[in-house]
């Protein structure tokens, strides 16, 4: 007994000792992923990527462009940024037939040739071989091959026909050859593990899904894949479900965070960093969770055009000992200027520029931090060496060696003399740079520092509102800049060597030089010859990268930042954007007041990127309302905007329909913080759930001017949590923020329709995350509620909009704030409207026209 006993250990620490000296990583038993050569805790991040399937692939093609150079272009903008992970799903319907059978078509052959890339960059892989998804979004459905087409996402789980399909396909993806590699995908080291599907649904009998499961593993080991085998736990949550998923044989179990919902068909404004200040797993009746390795196949910050979510969800991650993460999606730098992949997500290092450096600075926090706790919001925006600033549009790294931040920063380099990296956008104490684009510094080796300059980016309108090949999300520029680099080894007078241009090598006058997009070496002054030579590699610089034309193309953009309200005297709040590839002679602002028939004209001065503010004060600020207009000067040509008509306001015979506007307001004015006519685009509301529906409609106001927001809300009882919605009110307040002492009280003019009572509860919510409350009782009749801003104290809000994964909180609060602290409007940054749940009474419906402040 003793000798079989020993035989059975051997056998089974052979098989041990075999899968890791087989594999480069492997799973340890307290579910931790670790490098096989040197038992280290694996650190990946990245982002899924999906030019080579669906719609990606169609726009490509339909633009004429090489997807094999596409793919190029991207992948060395992962590398840009710091990138070592990659996921993705496969598109199963376009490269396999109805049984499972792998085609060998131009969409595998272009995943090959990624792989390629990725492997000879060091970028480390997680394939998911199912998707299950059609392929048309966002184009209507079409018909494709594949098996996965035949059934539901719950017959992929329970019918034995769809699983016999899936065994026959994982067990040829697994065993396909790449003929870029010369390896099969199983022997690929750069392909470190494999998630059976996406986003599985369930059928409610959990036996299935632990067959399912183990089914699909067999037929991966049976081909000889000894890699880690990971499967969905966070899809629709429920402790029945994920027991069984952890009772299964899979290695590994793979999670997904979408902490401000999915397509709003709008940017969300204002500080949403609450939504990712912890990822909480209910995990703890779980048995064998805390053995499986976990990673991340999907996340972002969607619909948020800020720089500041990133790294707080990185850090979130890594508290909860996530060791994979890859962000959906990177946009194809040929397709980005459109937006149209996945309108919901938008991020590319060339249209999104600090989007994109904040994303780097959270691949670095995923690697530095440990698994622990940073606290909770807003005490853990700092962390080790990194900090989060939503004030400032701004995340930061700031170390010894590094110094990478997402926008303009006043913060002093920890160490100067030691950096040998500094990225960002906008100015440092080290970079002072007029352009919007992202740029890059690295040191070679003493006295030899390397410049990459990327161009400069204007978006044009809302990236998230519904997009289009045939209209222009984001616009390039390849505009020549001023740059300052404040570096303690070069000195004033350096040597600039253009490395991706003809350009002659040229010095810098007192820190400062002009530059183009482009790569340059940057030496000091009477550098050794040899000692430069082997940097002086020409390089093309984004090489075949496509741009847009449109037929009705101005020579000038603009964009109005002027905001909906304006103090007298305030005149500094008209802001505007203007971009031209030419030089811009003269641009001007034009405003007129209600019923006068020619305008005052004022210039604009340019004070930073594409930015343009007004010369000098105006005259003409008294309370009421303006309109206004903007023209640029180009080639002796005017033109006006907001339609570009070439046409000034000074020729007699100006005509235009369509003008800004904005409303001048003194010290006395009320203020509308919510109006159910003008507000109904941002308004943001949860998700259902399976225990609350809601349903929005507009109706007639108090009169014919005004229109209410009407919501009948029906629920189970089964939620723990009200029902709200909510408002970000930082661009109003803002406008107006030397006057919000004046205002006391609050108006709320509102009904209910089919109680006779119904109680309301008012959030105020603070930047710093704090809630201030207020109830009080609707009646039938639209009738106006005065609230004292005094009276509202502490309370609960809600994490609007909910995320994905469902299990995550939908309340918040902040422990840090006192009973008795009291509300001021100038940290305001959200409103919500409450109705708590009633279990006697399941069915609510209720009106609100304004809310107003006095």
């Amino acid at each position: 007994m003793f000798k079989k006993t020993l035989l059975f250990l051997f056998i089974i620490f052979s098989v041990i000792y075999s899968q890791r000296n087989e594999n480069n990583i492997y799973v340890d038993k307290d579910g931790i992923l670790r490098w096989q050569n040197t038992d280290e805790e694996v650190r990946l991040f990245g982002v899924n990527y999906t030019t080579p399937f669906a719609y990606a692939y169609r726009a490509h093609k339909r633009l004429g462009l090489s997807l094999k150079q596409a793919i190029d272009l991207d992948v060395e903008q992962f590398v840009r940024l710091g990138f070592d992970a990659f996921r993705v799903h496969m598109w199963d319907r376009e490269i396999s037939d109805k049984e499972g059978n792998l085609l060998q078509n131009e969409h595998l052959d272009l995943f090959d040739y990624l792989i390629y890339k990725l492997s000879q960059k060091g970028i480390k892989i997680i394939i998911t071989p199912i998707a299950w998804w059609g392929t048309a979004w966002p184009e209507p459905e079409f018909e494709t091959p594949g098996f996965s087409s035949s059934y539901s996402k719950v017959e992929m789980i329970s019918n034995p026909d769809a699983r016999k399909s899936q065994k026959n396909y994982l067990k040829q993806i697994i065993n396909h050859f790449n003929p870029y590699t010369k390896l099969k995908y199983k022997d690929e080291p750069s392909i470190i593990a494999v998630e059976i599907i996406n986003e599985p649904h369930h059928p409610d009998d959990t036996s299935l899904v632990r067959k399912y499961i183990n089914e699909m593993y067999d037929a991966l080991r049976e081909e000889n894949f000894t890699k880690p085998i990971f499967y969905n736990i966070s899809e629709s949550w429920s402790d029945s479900q994920a027991q069984a998923v952890c009772n299964s044989k899979v290695e590994g179990v793979s999670f997904q965070w979408y902490p401000t919902g999915l397509v709003h068909n709008k940017i969300l404004n204002g500080n949403y960093l609450i939504n990712v200040n912890k990822y909480k797993i209910p995990s703890e009746n779980i048995k064998g969770f805390n053995q499986k390795a976990k990673m991340v196949y999907e996340f972002d910050a969607a619909d948020i055009g800020s720089s500041f979510m990133y790294p707080a969800m990185a850090r979130s991650f890594r508290e909860a000992g996530m060791q994979f993460a890859t962000m959906f999606a990177y946009d194809p730098s040929q397709i980005a200027w459109s937006n149209t992949e996945y309108q919901t997500h938008f991020l590319n290092l060339l249209y999104t520029p600090s989007k994109a450096i904040s994303l780097m600075i959270a691949s670095k926090v995923f690697h530095y931090l440990h698994k622990k706790s940073y606290g909770d919001f807003p005490q853990n925006n700092r962390f080790e060496n990194f900090r989060i600033s939503y004030e400032e549009n701004l995340t930061e790294l700031n170390s010894p060696v590094e110094f990478i931040y997402s926008n303009s920063t006043q913060s002093l380099p920890v160490s100067p003399d030691s950096l040998i990296l500094i990225a960002g956008t906008g100015n440092s104490k080290i970079i002072n740079y007029d352009g919007t684009g992202a740029y890059f510094l690295e040191k070679k080796e003493s006295g030899i520092w390397r410049l990459e300059v990327y161009p400069d980016v204007l978006w044009l309108r809302d990236p998230f509102e519904q997009t289009s090949t045939k209209k222009q999300i984001a616009k390039l520029f390849w505009n020549e800049r001023t740059i300052k680099i404040f570096l303690p080894e070069l000195k004033e007078n350096f040597k600039i060597i253009p490395l991706s241009s003809n350009q002659k090598s040229f010095y810098s006058f007192k820190n400062e030089f002009k530059v183009k997009p482009g790569i340059y070496l940057l030496c000091v002054n009477n550098l050794e010859s040899n000692k430069v030579k082997k940097y002086l590699n020409r390089k093309k610089f984004l090489d075949g990268l496509y741009t847009p034309e449109f037929k009705n193309d101005l020579p000038v953009d603009v964009v109005n930042k002027t905001p909906h309200y304006i103090l007298v005297n305030d005149y500094q709040k008209f802001l505007f954007e203007i971009a031209s590839k030419e030089n811009i002679e003269e641009a001007a602002l034009y405003i007129r007041r209600l019923g006068w028939r020619r305008f005052q004209k004022f210039i604009l001065k340019n004070t930073h990127g594409f930015n343009y503010v007004l010369s000098d004060s105006l005259n003409l600020l008294n309370a009421g309302d303006l309109e206004f207009c903007v023209t640029a000067k180009i080639n002796n040509k005017v033109y006006t905007f907001p339609d570009g008509k070439e046409i000034s306001p000074d020729d007699w015979d100006f005509y235009f329909d369509n003008l800004w506007k904005t409303k001048v307001l003194d010290k006395n004015t009320p203020v509308e913080l919510f109006n159910a006519s003008r507000d109904y685009k941002d308004l943001v509301f949860p998700q259902f759930t399976n225990s609350t529906r809601f349903f929005v409609d507009y109706n007639n106001g108090s009169t014919s001017e005004l229109s209410t927001i009407k919501i009948s809300v029906q629920t189970s009882g089964k939620d723990e949590f009200p029902f709200g919605f909510q408002l970000n009110l930082s661009t109003i307040l803002n406008s107006i923020k030397s006057n919000l002492s004046n205002y006391k009280t609050i108006i709320l003019k509102a009904r209910t329709l089919n109680d006779d009572k119904l109680k309301m509860k008012i959030n105020f919510i603070t930047d710093d995350g704090k809630c201030f409350q207020s109830e009080t009782e609707l009646s039938k009749l639209m009738e106006e509620k005065v609230l004292s801003l005094d009276d509202f104290k502490k309370g609960s809000s809600l994490i609007l909009p909910f995320s994905y994964p469902k299990f995550l909180p939908k309340i918040w609060n902040n422990n840090s704030q006192s009973e008795n602290e009291k509300l001021t409007l100038d940290k305001v940054e959200f409103l919500q409207f409450i109705i708590d749940k009633n279990e006697n009474k399941p069915d609510h419906t209720f009106e609100i026209e304004s809310l107003i402040i006095k």
